[in-house]
């Protein structure tokens, strides 16, 4: 008789435990606002900000959603800010027009602050015999950087978050 007390009163723990989790694991993957002294930007649902002693990006996110099959271990959108000093708008889009990426377009900013100048590029590539969407939102400040915020997609999935993107590159504003 005890043994079954016992065994009931474990389970109990570990259905509340199970549930905690899951409920902490969903809340990472709501929409949130990352601030920092340089940047701010608003993360969509369905997307995890993972925290790390040391960050490899400044920001970085990705979906929740790996691709399928032979992308199984890809996650269909990635979300990635890079920061590039002593640099300027035309010299970052030349490079990027000479690199391995098709550009498929490109769009200059005009609601920008004061002293900061932008473009909205869209590219393609393939790599792996994997296709992917890649769009950018690249802002020059006045203080000699580049901030490129960069989404890669897997093709196939593209159409699932590219409006999420498009409203998380709106929000991202360079201080």
């Amino acid at each position: 008789m005890e043994i079954l007390i016992i065994g009931g009163i474990l389970v109990a723990i570990m259905v509340v435990a199970s549930t905690k989790i899951k409920k902490s694991a969903a809340a990472a993957f709501k929409p949130e606002t990352i601030e920092t002294e340089e940047f701010s930007i608003e993360k969509p649902d369905g997307f995890l900000y993972p925290l790390r002693d040391v960050p490899d990006f400044p920001f970085e996110a990705y979906s929740k959603q790996y691709g399928e099959r032979s992308t199984r271990n890809i996650w269909q959108a990635r979300v990635r800010l890079r920061i590039f000093e002593d640099t300027n708008l035309k010299k970052f889009s030349a490079e990027l027009a000479d690199g391995p990426e098709t550009i498929d377009s490109e769009k200059n900013l005009d609601d920008l602050p004061e002293g900061q100048s932008g473009i909205i590029i869209r590219s393609s590539k393939s790599e792996n015999d994997v296709d992917y969407k890649v769009l950018r939102k690249v802002v020059e400040s006045n203080n000699r950087k580049i901030y490129e915020l960069k989404t890669t997609l897997i093709e196939s999935s593209s159409e699932e978050y590219t409006n999420r993107i498009c409203e998380m590159m709106r929000s991202f504003l360079v201080k």
